[in-house]
């Protein structure tokens, strides 16, 4: 079964974050090609590069009275390598979740190993949607950046939306979207009337700037005893949103996901919005 995979893909390290990116694809994404070679899903590693600036210190040796020295913060340019990997499909739909980590040295379980799993099964199971696996998602969309211009040059024909999975490793048929106005968040509601809340930085905005409608989805778990939640679903169980506290930290491991919540959550919710 493709979820089974998040276990494998959980034990994969890069070399650091996105900055850090070499001339090869990272070691997740290479695995990701061999996970879709294996699995007879094409794609296409889309690698481009951008000049990023990177802040120095520039020590200066005695300038005024009573001072040592004087740092200048200094701008280092730099060219760095990114990786899209697309599956291309033939309807207006597309999902995405980004590959790239903040953390190299935790297993990324939630955020966001799962939610590239489950955009891989999603293609396996409707291949005629189009999915996108990003990268820099965790330093300010440089992926979702990219791909908004490939979408409105035209290169997958007429987009009607875009999807973005996020932290979808446990809750399955329980979840909550952001706040992004638009005729994907209609549907999503007309469907399940789910709960609407603010969400922090996401691919979502990226898209949404570039004219592109785009929502976040985002499953959570039911509370477990006594707990309270702002969160509540539509037939009153109220949302555990503790999760979302692990990401970028230790606590992000594979044993706080579940592989039958990301079954429910890609064939009970995911493959209803498509």
């Amino acid at each position: 079964m493709i979820y089974e995979k998040i276990k494998d893909f959980c034990k994969v390290r890069n070399n650091g974050n996105c900055f850090s990116n070499g001339d090869e694809p990272t070691p997740r994404v290479k695995f990701l090609m061999d996970l879709l070679e294996s699995e007879g899903i094409e794609y296409e590693l889309d690698t481009f590069e951008r000049e990023e600036r990177e802040p120095r210190w520039n020590i200066q040796r005695p300038v005024m009275r009573f001072r040592d020295y004087q740092e200048e913060e200094v701008e280092k340019k730099k060219v760095n390598k990114y990786f899209n990997i697309i599956m291309r499909g033939s309807s207006g739909k597309m999902v995405v979740a980004h590959h790239d980590v903040n953390n190299h040295n935790t297993d990324n379980a939630n955020d966001n190993s799962a939610s590239v799993i489950n955009v891989i099964a999603t293609k396996k199971l409707r291949p005629e949607i189009n999915a996108v696996l990003l990268d820099g998602e965790e330093y300010g969309g440089i992926g979702s950046q990219h791909l908004s211009e490939q979408i409105n040059a035209g290169e997958f024909g007429s987009i009607e939306w875009v999807l973005n999975y996020e932290l979808t490793g446990k809750g399955g048929k329980y979840f909550f979207i952001g706040d992004y106005p638009g005729k994907l968040s209609d549907r999503i509601k007309s469907l399940f009337n789910c709960p609407v809340i603010r969400t922090p930085f996401n691919d979502s905005i990226i898209f949404r700037k570039n004219g592109i409608d785009s929502t976040v989805i985002n499953p959570v778990p039911p509370v477990s005893g006594d707990k309270k939640s702002d969160v509540i679903f539509p037939d009153g169980t109220p949302l555990d949103t503790s999760i979302l506290y692990n990401c970028h930290s230790p606590k992000d491991t594979i044993d706080t996901i579940s592989v039958s919540d990301m079954k429910e959550f890609v064939e009970n919710v995911i493959l209803k919005i498509i």
